[in-house]
């Protein structure tokens, strides 16, 4: 075990670092405990995304970044997938628990739409997460996220669904949705424009109150090549909503992710 947790604190200075641009899923998504084999789960890899360079941009960007996943038997999570937490729950249809997760910040030099707006810091954001599985198709899950934005004191709810169905012993299908609630602190950091960034940019101002952010649909394939390696290659679909989709500087209102990652378990 202390040389998985080793490799595991090592992975964490990349952590921020990665996540900050291939953000954190919005909920945690864990093997159940009872279904760890051994004292942990460890993998390591690599992703490949194109993804919009910022929410609602209609420019893209093409990256790779490390990919790693541990589980320990006692609840212990670390991965850039989940983040880094404790999951309480012994009962394999229960997940609740704390995780810390990064969220992105936004960097204005990365596009000309973003100059004069200033930058956004990328925020370690503590938060909590509650999963249940009605059976091993159909998953509910949660979580709520604090710490973003300007200030930091940008909170996030995101609800959501999860479908899963084994196609044979080497291929998976999964496919997820979700909704997204952010506080007026969170909303207008990342889509408002203040008197400030109105002068700098040349947007007008703009006030982005509380509400649902945006919802989103997507699926993936799992391959299992052998009992170490697997390929995941999936897609995701987001409708941006509200004052979010009104935004000045918000261009593509149904941005579309893809990524592709393979990784090896230990």
């Amino acid at each position: 075990m202390k040389k998985y947790l080793s490799l595991a604190l090592l992975l964490a200075a990349s952590f921020t670092a990665s996540t900050a641009q291939a953000q954190v899923l919005d909920f945690a998504q864990l093997t159940p405990t009872p279904y760890i084999q051994g004292n942990v789960n460890f993998s390591l890899g690599a992703v490949v995304i194109s993804a919009p360079k910022y929410s609602g941009s209609d420019e893209r960007r093409i990256a790779a970044y490390p990919a790693f996943d541990a589980q320990w038997k006692n609840g212990v999570f670390f991965s850039a997938v989940s983040g880094l937490g404790y999951n309480f729950s012994k009962d394999p249809s229960l997940q609740y628990g704390v995780r810390m997760t990064a969220e992105p910040g936004r960097d204005e030099t990365k596009s000309a739409k973003l100059k004069g707006l200033g930058d956004i810091d990328t925020t370690v954001e503590p938060g909590a997460f509650f999963n249940y599985y009605i059976n091993p198709t159909y998953a509910v899950l949660s979580s709520l996220r604090y710490g973003s934005g300007l200030d930091h004191n940008g909170a996030q709810l995101s609800l959501g669904g999860r479908y899963f169905r084994p196609i044979n012993a080497q291929h998976r299908f999964s496919a997820l949705f979700s909704v997204n609630w952010a506080n007026s602190t969170y909303m207008q950091s990342y889509y408002g424009v203040n008197a400030q960034q109105a002068a700098a940019s040349g947007y007008s101002q703009y006030s982005a109150g509380a509400g649902l952010t945006d919802m989103k649909i997507g699926a993936n394939w799992h391959w299992s090549i052998d009992t170490n390696w697997t390929l995941i290659t999936g897609t995701s679909v987001k409708q941006i909503l509200g004052d979010a989709a009104n935004s000045p500087f918000v261009v593509q209102k149904t941005p579309v992710t893809v990524f592709s990652s393979a990784s090896y378990r230990f």
